[in-house]
């Protein structure tokens, strides 16, 4: 039953790729696949120490489920990422622009309050004399 999992598992995580270099995507992806396997490991243990689950089959199948379900997340993660970082390579000078026009709006408006401020405070002590 391990090998039918497997091999489900496999078949579903193939077609993720990440759009970077396949030196740094398969690297990546094993990174991901390890730690996905680690939490899965130690999550079936877990239930089987609770008493859970008892037999191979139900721990082979939660600990694939478990694992398939980290990796789709992380993978998810990995790529908005990576989606992310080209967005703002390729389109860094509208981003600071925008960042830019953001800033100086605020500053101008925190440079009107504070004027406003000593204004108003400056008449309320010139009226009282």
């Amino acid at each position: 039953m391990n090998t039918i999992f497997k091999f489900i598992f496999e078949r579903l995580t193939d077609p993720l790729g990440l759009p970077i270099n396949p030196i740094y995507e398969y690297m990546i992806l094993g990174v991901i696949g390890l730690i996905a396997y680690g939490i899965a490991y130690c999550k079936v243990g877990e239930m089987y120490h609770s008493g859970l689950i008892d037999g191979i089959t139900s721990g082979s199948f939660f600990h694939w489920f478990i694992r398939f379900i980290l990796f789709l997340v992380m993978w998810f993660v990995v790529y908005s990422i990576i989606q992310l970082y080209y967005f703002v390579i390729a389109n860094w000078e509208i981003i600071l622009m925008i960042v830019g026009s953001i800033v100086g709006t605020a500053i101008i408006c925190i440079l009107a309050v504070i004027i406003m401020r000593s204004v108003k405070k400056h008449m309320a002590l010139n009226s009282n004399v």
